[in-house]
């Protein structure tokens, strides 16, 4: 039976090892992984069964963030056929070798303050786990995270719990305290700590936690009970979290711009404000510019009888923009044509609100569609962090209410000519104002683009050369992952970096032009708020 054999078509690698003290004689051990329901008393039941077979635990690991399930145990015993006594009562019952009957990787936690970490001591002989874990199902906690090993530890093991209310932890210390053991606290929920170092909890619980730093209560109870209400939603958090760890770096950046979107969700209504930016009046035409609450920008023009607007902000702002509007003598109905400049959620979310219910026309690239039909930002481009974007797409479109115009108006793609380091692809007028749609290298999404009126010096830079010293510390925040989400999805950075210098170059070229009628060019950014030439880094 040495060395990874099956017993009754079992995975169970069994090895011999002479025990520690002189004279021992040779002992049998046994290691396999075991699936036990994530529920208060499964590790007490399982750690019983071992006991009352003679069997002492010698490695035991679970870690629920990575399996909710799925425990390795190494057992040794004194005599062969314990082990076969063991794994027939595990087969009675009921208990899963190969795989999880038991996987709903739901919100179970939501709230630090009921977490427990400790390191306790714990005898090295037969049933001290099965007695310590039961003094833990009394106060119904239940385990996230141990590991005991007795080869580098063979007195003390690390555990990790939750409670279903903050005080039972202060009964539960107190009880194991009254039993004799010896414990250290590591962490409980009442000291400060970021939930990433705490180890247990699944992403998608992570996720909430964080969320819980800037949304109210009542906001996280109605994230949280749309993602258990929708099954492709919580399955997209879940393969979200599965890409980003295979893309560490990135998967963070996007986490926390998930976060940021899922904000967006408790500024509406009576909580929805805007940072109105000075109007500016080009001839008979005029321009607002609006930073809705998660930083992106509106751009409105008044033009004659007709508004035009460059973006659309998230989707679930649609109905707060409609005021807003209003309340700025600008009819909503008036709204004729929005210029998109890229597919992004925070970009053109809302557009298809004004589709639908005024009859706007959208126009985006044509490169748009993939993005849209396949909801992923990334489409059309190779590279580690594809499904990462589509998860991420799928997950930021769901949260912030996204609504894509159903028809896209596309924006020629012939080259009319080059300006800088840019082709220019098509024009368009607003009033008497001309633009020029240039076409970006791909250095942020697919199907970007950047509209310039070469006469007065206006460009809208999407995604690129952001006003970041306009913002808030909370938006500043938000903002300064975009240094990271700035690149291709292909994880080549180069790119966007060059994209933006030849964007610099751009602009320093037509300012030195403008300076012959006493002009200047004015940068109006996807966040924050415009500016002139003179404040470009």
């Amino acid at each position: 039976m040495d060395g990874g054999s099956e017993i009754n078509n079992l995975p169970v690698r069994v090895y011999r090892k002479i025990g520690n003290s002189p004279g021992a004689s040779e002992e049998l051990l046994a290691k396999f992984r075991i699936h036990l329901p994530d529920r208060p008393g499964s590790l007490a039941a399982f750690a019983s069964v071992i006991a009352d077979r003679g069997g002492n635990i010698s490695f035991f690991h679970y870690d629920r963030s990575k399996d909710s399930n799925r425990v390795v145990v190494e057992v040794r015993f004194e005599q062969d056929d314990s082990l076969q006594s063991l794994l027939n009562s595990l087969k009675e019952n009921h208990y899963s070798f190969d795989s999880s009957q038991f996987f709903q990787d739901d919100l179970q936690i939501t709230a630090l303050e009921n977490i427990l970490e400790i390191k306790v001591r714990l005898g090295n002989i037969p049933g001290t786990l099965a007695a310590f874990a039961s003094a833990l199902a009394e106060h119904d906690a239940n385990v996230i995270f141990m590991l005991y090993d007795e080869d580098i530890d063979p007195g003390s093991a690390d555990i990790s719990m939750v409670t279903k209310d903050p005080e039972e932890i202060d009964r539960l210390l107190n009880a194991i305290n009254e039993k004799g053991y010896y414990y250290r606290v590591v962490y409980r929920g009442t000291d400060e700590q970021e939930v990433s170092h705490i180890i247990g909890l699944k992403l998608v619980e992570k996720f909430f936690i964080r969320l819980k730093k800037l949304l109210p209560q009542s906001d996280i109870e109605e994230l949280k009970s749309l993602v258990e209400s929708s099954k492709d939603l919580s399955q997209d958090l879940l393969q979200f979290y599965k890409e980003a760890g295979n893309n560490l770096e990135a998967g963070d950046v996007f986490e926390k711009v998930l976060t940021f979107a899922s904000r967006s969700r408790s500024r509406t209504g009576d909580k929805f404000s805007v940072i109105e930016m000075p109007v500016l009046k080009f001839g008979d035409v005029t321009l607002s510019g609006f930073r809705l609450p998660t930083s992106e920008n509106l751009y409105v023009f008044r033009h004659g009888d007709e508004l035009t607007m460059i973006d659309s902000g998230h989707g679930i702002y649609y109905e707060d923009i409609k005021r807003l509007l209003k309340n700025k003598s600008l009819d909503p109905a008036k709204v004729k044509r929005i210029f998109v400049t890229h597919p992004d959620t925070d970009h053109a979310g809302a557009s298809g609100y004004f589709e639908d219910e005024f009859g706007a026309r959208i126009f985006m690239h044509p490169g748009s569609d993939d993005v849209i039909s396949n909801m992923n930002r990334a489409h059309g481009i190779s590279g580690g962090l594809l499904d990462l974007n589509k998860y991420y797409t799928r997950l930021s479109v769901k949260f912030t209410a996204c609504k894509f115009p159903m028809r896209v108006h596309h924006l020629a793609t012939d080259k009319l000519g080059r300006i800088g380091g840019f082709k220019i692809i098509d024009t368009f007028e607003i009033g008497d104002l001309r633009f020029d749609v240039l076409e970006s290298h791909g250095g942020h999404t697919a199907g970007l683009v950047f509209y310039l009126n070469r006469e007065y010096g206006l460009i809208f830079t999407s995604d690129f050369l952001l006003n970041i010293q306009s913002l808030s510390p909370e938006e500043k925040e938000h903002m300064s992952i975009y240094r990271y989400l700035l690149t291709n999805p292909n994880s080549n950075s180069n790119i966007y970096k060059e994209e933006t210098a030849a964007l610099k170059q751009l602009i320093e070229s037509l300012n030195r032009e403008l300076k012959r009628f006493s002009r200047a060019v004015c940068i109006f950014p996807g966040h924050g708020e415009y500016y002139r030439f003179r404040d470009l880094i």
